[in-house]
């Protein structure tokens, strides 16, 4: 992990250690599968009835190779505020699990958390998925693919909508040269052929669900260039899709800063989860 991911993951992890220790409401550690990774959490807004509340199913960053469920706990709070139900979710880490293994983690993941807000009353038509980095890459390459929710006995269109913040889209792209993306593919993928497969904006299509797409002012070059071409990949294919570039905003802080009073993440998905 570099310098910078380095300081963000202790920056998350302080912000969010208050949350995930104290949470009367939260169910913490539910398991998809025997491995450490294989776990979410849910955290159900305190003093409020879940029956009948959007839920947001969030997976954190780490380029595909650090992170876990309680880096994302910070979100809850305010997420709460929507009102919604916040999860956060785990996955098996590159280059230990390589692709598909991290997605089927996540399509997993999200099967438990519809099973779980389905018993806790919470409104099934309004389940969103979103990430920031590598999990925002991860599922939305789950929101492209209701196969893999089909798979799993759920409904095609159990996925509302996705919020992607800072996200890849586009492991093929050789055009920059960009050293990380190619020591990510030698993490993340068995062969160099299974980048198409794993790039989100090779599986646009009709029938997608709508997008937020997020990238900060001074994020990573390739991160805004890849965003902007997804964006107008949906927008081709008459899929719905918002975007935002966030000013003063770099690759991390459009995560830590989007639970700031009135920040316009915030704003963008509360219209979102209150269908407007």
């Amino acid at each position: 992990m570099t310098e910078a991911g380095s300081r963000y993951a202790k920056a998350v992890i302080s912000m969010s250690r208050p949350v995930f220790e104290t949470a009367d409401t939260a169910l913490l550690d539910l398991r998809y599968g025997e491995d450490y990774y294989q776990k979410i959490d849910i955290y159900l807004p305190e003093g409020m009835d879940p029956i009948g509340l959007p839920s947001i199913v969030f997976a954190h960053g780490g380029s595909w190779i650090a992170g876990y469920k309680e880096w994302m706990a910070f979100m809850a709070p305010t997420i709460h505020q929507l009102p919604a139900i916040f999860v956060s979710i785990s996955y098996r880490l590159a280059p230990a699990a390589k692709m598909p293994a991290p997605l089927k983690d996540c399509a997993n993941a999200f099967r438990l958390a519809y099973s779980e807000i389905q018993r806790l009353g919470g409104d099934l038509d309004r389940i969103f998925v979103g990430g920031h980095s590598a999990g925002a890459h991860l599922t939305s390459l789950l929101a492209l693919q209701p196969s893999l929710l089909v798979e799993r006995g759920l409904p095609a269109n159990a996925i509302k909508g996705c919020l992607a913040v800072s996200a890849p889209f586009d492991l093929c792209d050789n055009g920059s040269g960009n050293a990380f993306l190619a020591t990510s593919r030698s993490n993340l993928l068995r062969d160099e052929a299974d980048a198409l497969s794993a790039s989100p904006i090779a599986l646009v299509g009709a029938g997608s669900p709508p997008f937020l797409i997020t990238v900060g002012q001074n994020d990573f070059p390739f991160i805004v260039e890849q965003a902007s071409a997804m964006a107008r990949a949906l927008e081709g294919a008459g899929i719905g899709c918002e975007f935002q570039d966030l000013a003063d905003h770099d690759h991390f802080e459009t995560n830590t800063r989007m639970v700031e009073s009135g920040h316009p993440w915030l704003q963008a998905v509360k219209r979102i989860v209150d269908g407007k």
